[in-house]
């Protein structure tokens, strides 16, 4: 199955609705949203069929999810030391 690595925006709140998904995430960033919550900048590497598959399973479970990018990696890569 191919591999991707992704980004997208989300305040990852739970009262919004987002769940915990079944692949690990990190966090590279956040900006604010408003007076009162933030956004954080959410990566991960997603092994799906195709980039609409991650960016389904992104809003599934994120769903104020704004993507950034999801880019098709080579098999078995892995992101740099910055996200271990």
């Amino acid at each position: 199955m191919p591999r991707h690595w992704a980004s997208w925006w989300s305040g990852n709140y739970a009262d919004e609705g987002c769940t915990r998904p079944p692949f690990k995430t990190w966090v590279s960033g956040t900006r604010d949203r408003d007076e009162q919550r933030d956004e954080q900048s959410l990566c991960a590497v997603v092994d799906a069929q195709d980039d609409m598959e991650v960016k389904n399973l992104i809003s599934k479970h994120y769903p104020d999810a704004e993507v950034r990018f999801v880019d098709e990696k080579p098999e078995g890569w892995e992101p740099g030391d910055r996200y271990r």
